[in-house]
């Protein structure tokens, strides 16, 4: 026999024999002790009649007696079923009640977010009438609570936790309640509550049928307000109101158990709670994901705003350093210079570096897949750090395999970005001894092969327990290394970011006081047909050529503006100045203009809506190049969208600059290498004799006798390319560009070593002759723009000779 609860004590005799008791019922209020649980009573050997006499006693309880049935049934089936019951109470004011301390815990670190704080309370609250009442739970655990003490907790933990859910809607979408009705419901909620602390059970569990009226009221409120925030797309409102209609479900079937209308199955109450709960837990996951989203979005916004401010000055300290360079200085002046430039450079790589994080985590950072050769892009790399590492008095060495392929698929400028980075701090620390820098073949395919590349250095070194987190943002081996040799430490998260999105994967071993190794392998597609893009070398144009090219340049910033005027008129083009986009559709209206070089941010009208009014009401197709401070990865597909042509970061290189005006000046102004016997242009000088200096052990004499070499030799050989391009004798052209290689490599002249690298695929595949052919004009007339600027440095050498 299974027995509820009786309001509010009882004694049950079956047959004339007392069998089970709660509490102690007598005839006087003062003598009688309330109690509530569910009890199993065994029925044995009492015959085929059953006689039942329950003796009730209440003076404690508004409502008296039987409410809940007596169920008769097989033993096995009634424990099990009362055992599963209360194995799910259990289970279920164990989620509830862990949820509610999971939120409070958050809540308690940053204790900003309220609707965490309410809805920690209203669980913990809530959880006590899980566990505290229908089938009394708690008691059967605990018989030794009292139930003056069960009582008030069962009643003002309803009263407290519908409060409170009150008080968390209304903070978790405040602009779709009402403050009065809200602050009203939440008092009478809370003045219940007061009532169980301060009356006699007999007395407020009279108000438990008006409370239950109030209840009603609240959900259909609540239900209102999560509709009007579904309607509005809030945050997690889809889920605040399906809990909403779960949770009105649940208190239904309660309802319909209280007035004696019906049992629920306890099972359906479960699903109802803990879906309930779990979509409430939902809301503020979601509502938690979106804050942060919007917290990265804001500090997205934050660095493009950053990138703007603090690349707009940079951009002047570099441009106008980089012209100075050309006027006469004294040594003092020079020097001074140097550091402006150094520095102004060192606080451009931490601002990339960031950037470059904030676009990586964003998914924003884009892979070119394009034709590159990865010897050519190792002697670049290493021309660039040869200078450092010379200061420093290190040998810098690069060993490339010979089985490399010529010609691979891939992001140059990302690997770049990586061989830079490993080798700059492989210079950096390291004070005695060499940085080598090795790339192999590991392993090809038929349409794939993987490089693998290693940077070892004799410098400091790093401790083992340091290996595991050297990759991290803004981790280095020690605060001395912070402090002494700079740096933020994203540049080492950045390599390894950068590696993974291409498919490979890098380590590190290192022994302290001894040095480092880094190994990286990259995955790279064969090109079909192997050839490399011909390299442009563009320089300063002509002034014959470029008099007649009219550029406007709508910039706001003064500093900027006259730096390219100065740079714009140097490369002999006429320009014009707008200071804003409304200033340049005046100008446009009444002139032509061959290019525009336009500015982002602007005030009065920005580059996004003088670019679009260009477009569609202007309907002009003026080559627009955006040149902005702005660097994230979606700046140069807005750019585009808005009708721009290409896109310059600023602080941009001269050559760079120019590189990208050349493609859109009309063809008219351009001069047409196909038309003429001299190529399109001539390369800029590049030569060092530093290279040189290194590999004859610093003795100038035998570098003058070198250089002296290569010159008398080179005037013929130039000779013998040009008669064999009148004969088509590619043979002969390939055989004299590859006796110059070596050499051409060993003066730094890297521009031209790459246009022999794209000479020889060219050559070896087959190509159109006449790209080939245009290509072997441009080495030629690189190597003939050389040769002054290499005959002057002989002079100078022989005349310290023989001053020695």
């Amino acid at each position: 026999m299974k027995l509820p609860d009786q309001n509010t004590a009882y004694r049950l005799f079956v047959n004339g024999r007392e069998l089970a008791h709660d509490g102690n019922p007598t005839t006087s209020a003062a003598t009688t002790v309330p109690r509530w649980s569910t009890q199993l009573i065994p029925l044995v050997a009492l015959g085929d009649t059953l006689r039942l006499l329950l003796q009730v006693a209440n003076y404690q309880h508004a409502k008296g007696g039987t409410i809940k049935a007596i169920t008769l049934g097989e033993s096995t089936q009634l424990t099990s079923g009362l055992a599963m019951d209360q194995a799910m109470t259990v289970f279920l004011t164990g989620f509830v009640l862990m949820s509610g301390l999971f939120f409070l815990g958050l809540f308690a670190f940053s204790a900003m977010d309220r609707p965490m704080l309410y809805y920690g309370l209203f669980c913990v609250a809530y959880s006590y009438r899980v566990i505290g009442t229908d089938s009394y739970v708690l008691h059967t655990l605990f018989p030794q609570i009292p139930w003056f003490v069960s009582i008030r907790f069962e009643y003002g933990s309803l009263y407290m936790a519908i409060g409170l859910f009150v008080k968390y809607t209304q903070s978790l979408y405040p602009r779709d309640t009402h403050p009065p009705i809200v602050r009203v419901m939440a008092w009478l909620c809370f003045a219940f509550a007061g009532t169980v602390l301060f009356l006699p059970p007999m007395l407020f569990t009279r108000l438990m049928d008006p409370f239950l009226g109030l209840m009603v009221a609240y959900i259909g409120y609540a239900i209102y307000v999560y509709w009007m925030a579904f309607r509005r797309k809030r945050p997690g409102a889809t889920f605040s109101l399906m809990s909403t209609g779960l949770l009105l479900t649940v208190f239904t079937l309660i309802l319909v158990q209280y007035f004696g209308f019906a049992a629920p199955l306890q099972i359906e109450l479960f699903v109802g709670y803990v879906g309930f709960f779990f979509l409430q837990s939902l809301v503020l996951a979601f509502r938690f994901t979106y804050a942060l989203n919007e917290a990265r979005y804001t500090e997205k916004q934050f660095l493009a705003n950053m990138s703007h401010e603090i690349r707009t000055p940079l951009n002047a300290i570099l441009g106008f350093s980089e012209m100075l360079e050309s006027a006469p200085l004294n040594g003092e002046q020079k020097e001074s210079l140097h550091y402006i430039r150094t520095a102004g450079k060192n606080l451009l790589t931490i601002v990339n570096d960031i950037l470059d994080i904030a676009k990586i985590e964003a998914g924003m950072l884009p892979l070119e897949s394009i034709p590159f050769s990865i010897s050519s892009l190792a002697d670049s790399i290493r021309t660039m750090i040869l200078p450092v590492a010379t200061d420093k008095n290190l040998s810098l060495v690069v060993e490339t395999d010979p089985t490399l392929p010529a010609i691979v698929l891939g992001d140059p400028t990302r690997l770049t970005q990586i061989l830079l980075n490993l080798l700059s701090n492989a210079v950096k620390f390291t004070s005695q001894g060499s940085v080598t820098a090795q790339i192999v073949n590991a392993g090809e395919t038929v349409d794939s092969v993987r490089i693998r590349f290693s940077v070892l250095d004799t410098g400091i070194g790093m401790a083992t327990e340091v290996l595991p987190h050297i990759f991290e943002r803004f981790r280095q081996a020690n605060d001395f290394t912070t402090r002494y040799y700079g740096g933020t430490g994203l540049g080492l998260s950045i390599v390894k970011s950068l590696t993974e999105m291409q498919g490979g994967w890098v380590t590190v071993s290192s022994v302290l006081g001894k040095g480092s190794c880094f190994t990286l392998e990259i995955p790279y597609k064969l090109a079909a047909n192997p050839q490399e893009p011909t390299v442009d070398l563009s320089v300063e144009p002509q002034l014959a050529a470029t008099q007649n090219v009219r550029i406007l340049v709508v910039e706001d910033n003064l500093i900027n503006q006259k730096l390219a005027q100065q740079v714009l008129k140097r490369f002999g083009y006429s320009i014009q100045i707008a200071e804003n986009g409304q200033e340049a559709l005046d100008l446009l209206k009444k002139t032509q203009y061959d290019l525009i070089l336009m500015d982002i941010q602007m005030p009065i009208m920005d580059g996004y809506t003088t670019t679009r009014f260009i477009r569609t009401t202007l309907q002009s197709s003026v080559p627009i190049i955006a040149m902005t401070a702005h660097a994230l990865a979606s700046e140069r597909e807005q750019c585009l969208q808005a009708g721009m042509n290409d896109f310059i970061p600023k602080p941009f290189q001269l050559d760079e600059l120019q590189r990208i005006m050349r493609k859109y000046l009309p063809s008219a102004l351009k001069t047409a290498p196909a038309e003429q016997d001299k190529p399109e242009s001539i390369p800029a000088t590049g030569f060092m004799l530093e290279p040189l200096l290194l590999s004859v052990d610093n003795d100038l004499a035998f570098a003058a006798e070198v250089l002296s070499l290569f010159l008398s030799q080179t005037s013929l050989e130039i000779g013998q390319i040009k008669q064999a391009m009148a004969h088509n004798d590619n043979a002969t052209i390939g055989r004299l560009i590859h006796t110059q290689k070596v050499a051409i490599r060993t003066f730094g002249l890297t521009q031209i070593s790459q246009l022999i690298d794209s000479l020889e695929a060219r050559l070896a595949a087959g190509n159109d002759p006449v790209q080939t052919n245009l290509l072997v004009k441009q080495y030629v007339a690189a190597l003939e723009a050389e040769l002054p600027v290499m005959q002057e440095v002989l002079s100078n050498l022989q005349k310290d000779s023989v001053a020695d």
